[in-house]
């Protein structure tokens, strides 16, 4: 399959979500984002939607966030599967919920961003970018053994040969308990056999 995040795209949104796929969904939960100011988030956030309409991209900034948001959703999902040597570990932690609608909003305002990068101003895009920023850049300190947020595995290779040896120590174990079974009778028979023998 060929990977969305390497291919290069003339769309902003396309290639900020790009840019999402290819962070660890645990890497950009390793910092606890701080809660943005709410008057000034929405200050920005109206300054954005001004700017698009001015410029006919309305329909673009109303997906963007969805888009974003989708993509993070998606990938929580899949890491919420979290495989081990006896089956899926459905109780591991995802995070806080104050946590997860942090990052959630910082990578809805990115995602904004990307849309009108080239309508507002510097400090307007860095302003709704740095939350994201902030999270993106602990990439590679989180644990390397779950999907990433294209919910792809890091390790698929290992995880596949770690199923294909317990399936087979499965059949290796059921292999030994027939055979000991089986051992067991004949010698049962056997020993049955000489003990008439000897009475005769």
């Amino acid at each position: 399959m060929t990977d969305i995040a390497a291919r290069p795209s003339a769309d902003p949104l396309q290639a900020f979500l790009a840019e999402l796929g290819r962070l660890n969904i645990d890497d950009l939960l390793m910092i606890a984002l701080p809660e943005p100011d709410p008057d000034e988030r929405a200050a920005l956030l109206q300054r954005a939607v001004d700017a698009a309409h001015a410029a006919e991209r309305r329909e673009a900034l109303a997906v963007a966030p969805i888009k974003a948001r989708d993509q993070l959703f998606r990938a929580w999902s899949r890491r919420g599967i979290d495989p081990t040597w006896f089956g899926l570990n459905w109780g591991r932690s995802l995070g806080r919920a104050d946590d997860r609608a942090r990052l959630v909003a910082a990578v809805e305002d990115a995602a904004v961003a990307a849309v009108v990068a080239d309508l507002l101003s510097a400090e307007d895009v860095g302003a709704l970018r740095e939350p994201f920023e902030l999270a993106a850049s602990m990439a590679g300190a989180g644990p390397d053994t779950n999907p990433s947020a294209r919910g792809e595995p890091r390790r698929q290779p290992v995880v596949f040969l770690a199923f294909v040896a317990g399936v087979f120590a499965i059949f290796l174990t059921g292999a030994y308990v027939i055979i000991g079974a089986i051992l067991t009778a004949v010698a049962f028979v056997t020993r049955g056999r000489r003990g008439r023998r000897e009475t005769r």
